[in-house]
């Protein structure tokens, strides 16, 4: 444990300490608990050098997940790899806000099966969110990597929820559809916030996250693409970066959309609705 610490505290990895307590109890497919319970077991050779395996890759900046495997999202544990987008906290405010929506208008007596569209669906984390949370609603996840919709139907399986799943660019895949709801965590981050990102962010799928030199290429396709879309009273809700908020919004007034900003647990805007 204590070597494992020590390399990943020489590499610069924060929180070392409870990562190779991590992956040690992962090898030795323990809770991390047991660890101090039971600190005088000998490894295996083949333990051991699976420790020093992982500790490696998490030493040149492997993200934790992609390590383990899986990422808890909403309570529920995905499984993760380098073809996808790790799931962050942050996202959940998209999918608490649309079951909160939804469940209103349950509450007042509309009863019909509600449409959702997941775009950039990645992990499959939102649409499966939300399907295993509310599993009345009909929901679609996109994407236009072969990879990520591999890894999404992988996880619907798992978790038991009843998803389709599509394979294409952005709305392609859904034209000529009206939908209840769209929801994204498109692309946002900006070419030059990018080279400066954390040096894991570099292990991720770069396509999930480079929203062209401002980061608003794809709110700006969004807001071009989207209405045909919308059944009459449809909503579209998008998570944005912290500082995006008043860009995001202006380009979908110019568009004719009324929106409505709701925060993070931060306290960061986090979520843009527009109607």
């Amino acid at each position: 444990m204590r070597w494992g610490e020590t390399q990943l505290l020489e590499k610069g990895i924060e929180n070392a300490r409870f990562d190779s307590d991590l992956l040690l109890a992962e090898v030795l497919e323990w809770t991390r608990d047991r660890l101090y319970l039971d600190w005088e077991r000998n490894l295996s050779e083949q333990e051991e050098a699976h420790y020093r395996e992982v500790i490696l890759r998490r030493a040149e900046n492997v993200p934790l997940q992609y390590i383990l495997k899986r990422q808890e999202f909403m309570g529920l544990s995905f499984y993760v790899d380098e073809r996808v987008l790790i799931p962050r906290a942050d996202s959940e405010v998209l999918v608490e806000k649309l079951l909160d929506i939804v469940r209103q208008k349950k509450g007042q007596g509309q009863d019909r099966l509600i449409k959702i569209a997941d775009l950039c669906t990645g992990s499959g984390a939102l649409a499966i969110s939300i399907a295993h949370y509310y599993p009345a609603a009909e929901v679609v996840g996109t994407d236009l990597s072969p990879g990520a919709i591999e890894v999404a139907r992988q996880n619907a399986e798992r978790l038991g929820v009843s998803v389709k799943w599509r394979l294409g660019d952005f709305v392609d895949s859904i034209q000529g559809e009206c939908w209840d709801f769209i929801i994204t965590n498109p692309p946002y981050v900006s070419t030059e916030d990018y080279r400066q990102c954390a040096p894991e962010i570099s292990h991720e799928p770069s396509m999930a996250f480079l929203g062209g030199p401002d980061g608003l290429d794809f709110y700006r396709r969004l807001a071009e693409e989207i209405r045909p879309l919308l059944n009459p009273h449809g909503k579209l809700l998008m998570e944005i970066g912290w500082d995006q908020a008043e860009a995001v919004c202006s380009i979908f007034h110019l568009k004719g959309f009324k929106t409505h900003i709701f925060p993070d647990l931060a306290g960061r805007d986090r979520v843009i609705l527009a109607r």
